[in-house]
């Protein structure tokens, strides 16, 4: 099944500054080093608000201010989201965060200034992240924001920088096969 760049689900929203550890996700489940997102999903934005991930389904969004996901490079948090099937819209991230969310196959539109005003907690939004657009479904209000790159587009779809090492490696099986040892 092809990955749906036109998608609609429900704006959440969190404000500037938002850090990755005790915010995404709280610093207990980045201390304990967890990769598996059945153990870290129960924690997104508890510190934050504990009865938001049981408001979130999949397919999402997470409405952020400026410099989401800031502080510390983990990527526990992120590695969650993806699972869940949650979205990233954001004024700003920080470019090390951007690109963990890009490696993780976490899809992540920004700058996207002013779309904290144009939508409130719980509204039903659709977004392109290949035209940029988002619409506020209940008013029909527009805005648009630069598309994703067609290359991270192109990660995004195939899981992250593992599946699109993957697909590359299933399409040169030349490159698999060991090198010939000389004597």
């Amino acid at each position: 099944m092809a990955f749906q760049w036109r998608t609609r689900g429900r704006a959440h929203l969190l404000g500037d500054n938002f850090p990755h550890d005790g915010g995404v996700i709280t610093q207990q489940m980045v201390q304990s080093r967890s990769t598996d997102p059945a153990e870290l999903i129960p924690h997104l934005f508890e510190n934050h608000d504990t009865t938001l991930i049981s408001r979130m389904k999949p397919g999402d969004f997470v409405v952020a201010g400026r410099n989401f996901g800031c502080g510390k490079p983990h990527i526990s948090g992120f590695l969650a989201m993806q699972a869940f099937g949650l979205r990233v819209l954001a004024e700003s991230v920080p470019v090390p965060v951007a690109r963990a969310m890009m490696n993780l196959g976490l899809p992540c539109l920004q700058p996207c200034r002013g779309l904290r005003d144009l939508v409130s907690e719980g509204d039903e939004i659709e977004v392109d992240f290949s035209s940029g657009q988002v619409i506020h479904l209940a008013t029909g209000r527009e805005l648009s924001f630069r598309a994703l790159d067609p290359f991270v587009r192109n990660t995004i779809e195939q899981g992250g920088l593992k599946g699109a090492l993957l697909h590359w490696l299933k399409e040169h099986p030349e490159l698999g096969e060991p090198a010939e040892t000389r004597a």
